[in-house]
């Protein structure tokens, strides 16, 4: 029984000190068990969203031979990088023309959304959301995020897909031209895109050499370890590395681990040697 106005009389139960950090210490637990659920949720959103963008530049990659005499979409390195829109060569029919224009290694094309606009591809997937992972934070405060405002993407295009300038004059590998070239590896096989490191994407061209032992550019990770790509068969997945050298990357021409074979496993999906 209560006594007079509600409070608890004498040899009546209530609250002790003890319970009372028991039932704050439950809610704790619960509010982490639910917050952990949360992250999770958002992390699994997050790779959905990235496996869906990389499906739309995929289909407008596939898309652009057949108005293009079956060419392939261009893709350039640092020879060919643009920094600004007003670049003559940069514009359609251009010696610099290409997929994405831009570098995400510098100001100001980190953060100028026009040098997509401006690339061939552009004109097949007009979403500038597309070109940039869910997952990646990097911003003009460093691959980290921290303030500042996004870079604009976080997508590159394998470099022996018709590149403007082959990677290191390399005559020891295939250099695809045409669709119908993608024979070796087969289109299930060959990468088209990938989720490049944020410490390491620039241009818009990934180099993964079959000729050499190291990684040249490194793949993202974003994704609990893994990382996006799409295939010139249309399909898209996450590819879970293990490479611990792939996780602590921050220049590119890092060293891959001699007990993994996640650089070969790479290599062998993105040209052939001849």
């Amino acid at each position: 029984m209560r006594g007079p106005g509600g409070r608890v009389g004498p040899g009546e139960a209530g609250f002790t000190f003890i319970e009372l950090l028991v039932a704050i210490a439950i809610i704790v637990v619960l509010a982490a068990l639910l917050l952990a659920a949360l992250s999770k949720a958002k992390a699994k959103a997050q790779s959905i969203g990235c496996l869906d963008n990389l499906a739309q530049l995929q289909l407008a990659w596939l898309m652009y031979p057949s108005d293009n005499d079956a060419k392939l979409v261009r893709v350039g390195g640092l020879d060919e990088l643009v920094q600004f829109p007003s670049d003559p060569q940069a514009q359609p029919g251009g010696a610099k023309s290409q997929w994405v224009l831009g570098s995400m290694a510098q100001a100001p094309s980190w953060t100028n959304t026009v040098l997509i606009q401006m690339g061939l591809l552009y004109p097949y997937v007009s979403s500038l959301e597309v070109y940039k992972c869910p997952a990646d934070k990097k911003s003009e405060a460093g691959p980290l995020g921290g303030g500042g405002a996004r870079t604009v993407r976080s997508m590159s295009l394998n470099c022996w897909m018709d590149p403007i300038t082959i990677c290191n004059n390399n005559t020891q590998v295939r250099i695809y031209r045409k669709l119908a070239d993608i024979t070796a590896p087969s289109p299930s096989m060959a990468f088209i895109f990938i989720d490049e490191n944020p410490w390491t994407i620039n241009d818009g061209y990934f180099v993964c050499d079959p000729t050499q032992t190291h990684w040249v550019d490194v793949p993202a990770s974003y994704h609990d370890g893994a990382g996006g790509l799409s295939f010139a068969d249309g399909h898209c997945e996450l590819k879970k590395w293990r490479d611990r050298n792939v996780f602590g990357a921050q220049s590119t021409d890092v060293a891959a681990d001699p007990n993994c074979a996640d650089l070969l496993w790479l290599q062998d999906r993105s040209t052939v040697k001849q």
